[in-house]
């Protein structure tokens, strides 16, 4: 498609591998080490993102709308933020503590992966897109309920552009 890629992720280790995978497939990268409230790179940076199963981990004393405002510092006016956000009937939510911000503490991850996590969860696309609304505008939504083997892992997909 023509396009550079980039991307971030939370260790060094992941950022190596990951990019001597993609030297192997014959495709250069631009990774770095970075979270949702710090992606490392310039501000209006990004014409896309592309935020799969990762926009909505809340680092502690940080929120949502601290991953939100940060993705929206790295992108371009216009630019289309594409992610996949849990849904609040999804099975990581299960006994999950509510916090006062929207967020929940994981409490029974049947992968014992992210117990002690804070996501953010939407019950609906109308609150997701007033929670959005801060930072983008022309919403599209789409909603996958994939079941692995048992367990219900639910998100809406959604397609916007920034303000």
């Amino acid at each position: 498609l023509g396009m550079d890629v980039s991307g971030i992720e939370i260790t060094q280790g992941i950022v190596d591998q990951t990019t001597a995978r993609m030297r192997n497939l014959g495709y250069q990268t631009d990774l770095r080490v970075g979270r949702n409230t710090s992606v490392p790179f310039d501000d209006q940076y990004f014409d896309y993102i592309l935020a799969c199963h990762c926009c909505y981990y809340c680092d502690e004393s940080e929120t949502f709308a601290d991953n939100m405002q940060e993705y929206a510092r790295v992108m371009k006016t216009g630019a289309y933020l594409v992610a996949s956000v849990a849904a609040r009937s999804s099975y990581i939510f299960d006994n999950a503590q509510p916090l006062e911000d929207g967020s929940f503490v994981i409490q029974s991850d049947p992968y014992g992966n992210r117990n002690g996590y804070r996501l953010q969860g939407f019950s609906d696309t109308v609150q997701l897109e007033a929670y959005l609304s801060r930072w983008f505008t022309n919403f599209s939504f789409g909603f996958a309920d994939n079941n692995y083997y048992g367990i219900s892992e639910r998100v809406f997909w959604v397609v916007c552009q920034k303000n």
